[in-house]
């Protein structure tokens, strides 16, 4: 297996922009006294800046191997993630994540790239806590890693879910890389004396356990030579574990997920896949049962049973990489393949790109779906076979002849001026085919329709038949009448809210297509063009409504704060390559 270099991404926090042109606007405030954990939580100020800042205003988690992780060696053999982010931004990264830096304001003059950083996390750190400056206090003593391992799902469920066993604390222990302990500790020290912490010490395994309350929990801190160890007790004492129990360095699912990365990285997320899913699956199991026995027919606990998920099909492991490539962040995510997906099944070359409208600005695409839900589904009915309404569902593809007709299929949003417009296109057999299932459809609403407030027109647009679905209002829905657009073009099925859309499927050639355009050419050659699946996200073409939309901001705000900085962001686009290792690849481009 051939290593790839990559990256991950993540959420959700309030991002304020720094460098030319800041504005007062902006506002950094502290977190109120009241609700703020202790002001020394490294593990959540340090790992929000990094990311934060690692993205140029776009939240990232994850890593790509290459430089030897400095905290490995000290996470618990038995985590079941582990998230490592490179404060040091090792090998090409500091240069690499400069360039891409460079295209937004604050970072354009490369040669203050590092005062500019230091300046984001400063601000970032006094979000926290007004007194709290990364260049002060924690720069000095830290080596460059900071990792978050978890050793233990219980407790992270939230208060919506609660643990089934009960336990509220889970097995967490973040691990901070030191160059300088003594300064670590005195700092810490000093935090704690400031926040009026009460501490009790003890000994475990030649380490001093430092325990506090937090909160509504115990947590708990402690040293050694090379690394600051917080966290709950149980994740705290795992890490110190780790010298005489083994590592997760020494975890043969950790090493061949790491095998699969090449080059260095800002960040890299491990996950014990299997281990995940199936105590996930152990607690829904759990669930059933515990309200099955309330159920005088055991209905409920039965389906229990009938989950169709079974170990194999899960993959042992997944891995996330991300690293900056210059003028983009390239993030992969990959773990083995299993089923249809070991199979190589799907991966080629858009065949959809060159029929929709080069007005196209959000786009994604499923190669192969027919047959690979065919496959799925005669997967589920070896274990629903029985079931009445998996039966009536049964039924219900085989009176439109299955999925197997189906080929590729696309959804898609397309900008004319201001307004905004989509549909989806499906690729079928052939034309015939297409045509016949339109037909089919016709015919399905004529006979129906009409009892569920459905009628059917035929206009025609340059010699093509578009078939106008209308539905009326109903109290029965809350959705208010819909009109929906449907066409054959060739092998292809175009259907659209308005017959808008579809007109432009129709009168979109080779020469004026989505293909041809620069940007979306640009983005797939650097994601990879042959895939089972893509999505491209035409940036500067949506942020504007997408920006307000998920900051949450009024529209001067996002003018005068966010806009400058996105202005500076191209396409984004994701595939995904099934195999042997399945490789899900994302990248932000910058211009």
């Amino acid at each position: 297996m051939e290593p790839i270099e990559g990256i991950n991404r993540t959420p959700e926090s309030q991002f304020a922009p720094a460098g030319d042109g800041w504005t007062p606007a902006a506002q950094w405030g502290p977190a109120p006294t009241g609700s703020r954990r202790l002001r020394w939580g490294i593990a959540g100020a340090i790992v929000l800046c990094v990311v934060l800042v690692s993205t140029g205003a776009v939240y990232v988690l994850s890593g790509a191997s290459g430089t030897r992780s400095l905290t490995a060696s000290v996470a618990p053999k038995n985590s079941v993630a582990f998230l490592e982010i490179r404060t040091d931004l090792p090998g090409d990264q500091h240069g690499k994540l400069a360039d891409f830096m460079s295209h937004f304001p604050g970072f354009k003059d490369r040669s203050q790239f590092d005062t500019a950083l230091d300046e984001i996390l400063n601000r970032l750190t006094r979000s926290v806590s007004p007194s709290l400056s990364y260049t002060s206090a924690f720069k000095p003593w830290m080596e460059g890693e900071v990792s978050i391992a978890v050793t233990s799902l219980s407790g992270l469920e939230g208060a919506a879910m609660p643990s089934i066993s009960g336990t509220t604390d889970p097995g967490v222990v973040a691990i901070v890389a030191l160059k300088d302990r003594a300064a670590a500790e005195k700092w810490v020290s000093s935090e704690l004396a400031t926040e009026h912490v009460s501490t009790t010490a003890s000994g475990y395994d030649g380490a001093t356990l430092v325990s506090f309350e937090s909160g509504d929990n115990t947590d708990a801190y402690a040293f050694t030579d090379q690394d600051l160890l917080m966290g709950t007790i149980d994740g705290v004492k795992a890490a110190i574990d780790s010298k005489s129990k083994g590592s997760l360095a020494d975890n043969p699912s950790y090493q061949a997920a790491m095998a699969s990365l090449a080059g260095d990285s800002l960040a890299r997320l491990y996950l014990d896949t299997r281990a995940i899913v199936m105590a996930d699956l152990d607690s829904y199991d759990q669930t059933l049962q515990s309200l099955g026995s309330l159920d005088a027919t055991g209905a409920v606990a039965s389906a229990a049973a009938t989950l169709p998920i079974s170990a194999d099909s899960i993959p042992d492991w997944t891995v996330g990489s991300l690293r900056a490539d210059g003028d983009r962040l390239t993030l992969n995510i990959l773990e083995p393949g299993t089923g249809t997906a070991a199979a190589s099944g799907g991966n080629h070359e858009s065949r959809l790109a060159g029929s929709l409208p080069a007005s196209t600005v959000l786009e994604t695409e499923a190669h192969d779906l027919g047959k690979n839900l065919t496959t799925e589904l005669a997967a589920l009915d070896k274990d629903m076979s029985t079931d009445s309404t998996w039966q009536q569902v049964q039924s219900a593809l085989s009176s439109i002849g299955g999925l197997d007709w189906i080929g590729d299929a696309s959804v898609v949003m397309t900008k004319n001026g201001s307004a905004f417009d989509g549909g989806v296109v499906i690729e079928t057999t052939d034309a015939d085919t297409a045509s016949a299932k339109v037909g089919l459809l016709r015919v399905g609403l004529s006979l129906g329709g009409g009892s569920l407030g459905v009628t059917t027109r035929t206009e025609s647009y340059n010699g093509t038949d578009i078939t106008i679905v209308h539905a009326d209002s109903n109290p029965i829905s809350s959705v208010g009448s819909i009109d929906l657009a449907i066409a054959t073009k060739g092998n292809l099925i175009v259907a659209g809210a308005d017959d808008s859309f579809v007109k432009s499927v129709l009168d979109t050639n080779p020469f004026n297509s989505l293909a041809t355009q620069a940007d979306y050419r640009s983005v797939m050659a650097l994601v990879g063009p042959s895939n089972s699946g893509a999505f491209y996200w035409n940036v500067p073409a949506l942020e504007d409504q997408m920006g307000e939309a998920l900051f949450g901001v009024s529209a001067s705000q996002w003018a005068s704060d966010y806009k400058p900085y996105f202005d500076h962001l191209g396409g984004v686009g994701s595939t995904v390559v099934n195999g042997n290792t399945v490789i899900l690849r994302l990248i932000v481009t910058a211009k």
